[in-house]
């Protein structure tokens, strides 16, 4: 093992003297030395060793320092794969930062991640104890053991004082004051809180559980909000941990909604009221999983089938049905969002049994499947289905009394319908039938009638036919047309008419 040895001056960047190889041009190499395996094998109250591994022959360099602005060792030859650097002259108890560095014969250089550690035994009142390179450490230790202990009886007296001082103080304010500098002066002398990484999220549709780890023992805490609500720094959320200070954090968050992006933060509080806090984060929900509820055959013809469906969540459809006899696959989608669902899926071959399947995809891309419906492709013989009929008349009054209405219905399937009406409820009078020009099969239908009388009752029918040339005539219907409005003129008259008869003959 080779041992450098330096001074705290090192600490602070320095330029090292390289070497320069002339290389012919042909075999010049342009690949870094690849760093692995970097471990601390062995640590010391003042000293750190280092190894690690490169690829191909490399010098080796480590920077380091108490900060990350680091200081640097180097052995300078360019024969080695297996890399191992003591750091000397370090201060006990102490956590200092270092990265390695290799560089080939063509001086491609190779930089390994950040690291640390933390030297052994306990730090002095000055911040010193270091060992120095001629072996006087020891000795130097032992002498600066006698006035830490000192050092120490004194602050022990002092603080006894202080305290005795603190409890004759009655002002609550003077005391908020000592507990502040108090903080400050803890503060002063203690590392920052180091959250080590970025957190990680697992989520699901309804929560999350945010993990992370600090250098110390620590509080948990995680600020969030949707990230379409959030500002900078403006959390709507705040949830802290149960298990006291730790440093290994994990945060649950509840009551969030699903397939939504939230914007998080972590920070952690140690016993001394040192803060560290990550920089903001974002994480997904998923979206709730949709559920397949009701999944039936609506109508089966000679070379279609109609399945309709029902999902707890909009979502998009797709069928998958098999040919059983011949074992052809196909498929069928709607890339819309629903939840009450309808397909017709064509081009089935007659008197054959199919299987299907329907699936069900949420907007976060979740897929379900449901369970298999199975049917037969037969000849259509059965009419089409009449439901739904209403009809509303309107009066519109003018000096010619105009009638205008409405009858409206539903088919179960596709089909041409026409409307016949009569006057009255008496056989003996002619039918009607409202023609149409074209011939158009549809399952909501909708007819309007202009040519009936004011206050008049009328009957009428539905005949409807579908693709298959099944026809169906429906039920009579009865309406009444309303009544034209009497002005005051028109009551006053019929009032007289049933009093005097002769007013009606004023009146013609």
């Amino acid at each position: 093992m080779i041992k450098m040895n330096f001074t705290r001056t090192l600490l602070l960047p320095l330029v090292i003297f390289g070497a320069v190889f002339a290389l012919p041009i042909n075999a010049l190499d342009t690949t870094a030395p690849a760093i692995k395996n970097v471990e601390i094998a062995e640590v010391t109250d003042s000293s750190v060793t280092v190894t690690w591994e490169t690829d191909e022959n490399a010098d080796s360099i480590i920077n380091y320092g108490l900060k990350e602005d680091y200081g640097i060792v180097r052995i300078p030859t360019v024969d080695r794969t297996a890399h191992s650097i003591t750091l000397d002259e370090l201060e006990p108890g102490r956590t200092y930062y270092f990265r390695v560095v290799s560089s080939d014969l063509e001086g491609n250089q190779g930089i390994s991640a950040d690291y640390k550690v933390l030297t052994s035994g306990t730090p002095t009142a000055d911040g010193s104890g270091a060992a120095n390179a001629d072996g006087q450490g020891q000795g130097s230790q032992a002498g600066q053991g006698d006035n830490s202990q000192t050092t120490t009886q004194t602050q022990e007296q002092t603080v006894e004082e202080i305290k005795e001082q603190i409890q004759e103080i009655t002002d609550p304010q003077k005391l908020q004051e000592i507990v502040n500098e108090t903080v400050k002066a803890i503060q002063g002398i203690t590392e920052d809180l180091t959250i080590v990484g970025p957190p990680t999220v697992i989520v699901e549709t309804n929560s999350a559980i945010v993990s992370w780890t600090t250098d110390r023992p620590a509080s948990s805490n995680v600020s969030f909000s949707p990230s379409k609500d959030y500002t900078a720094g403006n959390y709507a959320f705040s949830q802290s941990g149960t298990s006291g200070d730790t440093q290994d954090h994990e945060v649950r968050l509840i009551g969030l909604e699903p397939f939504t992006e939230y914007t998080f933060k972590v920070a952690s509080t140690d016993s001394y009221g040192i803060t560290g806090e990550s920089r903001d984060f974002t994480f997904r929900t998923k979206a709730s999983l949709p559920e397949i509820r009701n999944l039936r055959i609506l109508k089966v013809q000679e070379n279609s089938a109609t399945l309709a469906w029902d999902t707890t969540v909009p979502a998009k459809a797709l069928i998958e049905y098999q040919d059983l006899t011949t074992g052809i696959q196909n498929s069928k989608g709607r890339p819309t969002y629903a939840t009450n669902n309808q397909m017709e899926i064509e081009g089935l071959t007659l008197g054959t049994r199919y299987v299907a399947f329907v699936i069900a995809e949420n907007a976060g891309g979740d897929r379900v499947k449901s369970n298999p419906i199975t049917f037969i492709t037969v000849k259509d013989t059965a009419a089409p289905i009449i439901a739904n009929v209403t009809n509303e008349s309107t009066l519109f009054p003018g000096d010619e009394v105009r009638i205008q209405t409405i009858i409206e219905w539903k088919t179960d399937e596709p089909a041409f319908c026409l409307v016949t009406y009569r006057e009255g409820v008496s056989a003996g009078v002619d039918p009607v039938t409202i023609e149409k020009e074209e011939k158009n099969y549809a399952e909501k239908h909708v007819e309007v009638v202009i040519d009936f009388a004011s206050a008049t009752v009328y009957q009428f029918w539905l005949n409807c036919e579908d693709e298959a040339g099944n026809a169906v005539q429906s039920e009579n219907f009865v309406l009444f047309t309303p009544v034209k409005e009497k002005n005051i003129i028109d009551i006053i008259i019929e009032n007289f008419e049933a009093s005097f008869g002769w007013v009606k003959n004023i009146s013609n």
